[in-house]
């Protein structure tokens, strides 16, 4: 009998350090964006933000402007 097991979904997850870098802000603002909501994250038992690569891509895309760079 075959029975189905449930797909595994790997979330890869990025520091507020590396999350500035990726959109070109400071640390704080990443951090601030977090605290008012406007940036989904996990906390860590010692209280570290960690956020969704995916989501931080899709922010990243949503803030490009032609003619201006990210990277």
């Amino acid at each position: 009998m075959n029975v189905a097991v449930p797909e595994m979904v790997v979330t890869e997850f990025l520091t507020r350090s590396e999350v500035s870098t990726l959109l070109g802000v400071s640390p704080n603002t990443v951090t601030r964006w977090a605290r008012e909501g406007r940036l989904p994250c996990q906390v860590t038992l010692g209280g570290h933000h960690r956020f969704d690569r995916e989501l931080v891509e899709q922010l990243r895309k949503s803030l490009y402007r032609p003619g201006t760079r990210l990277d």
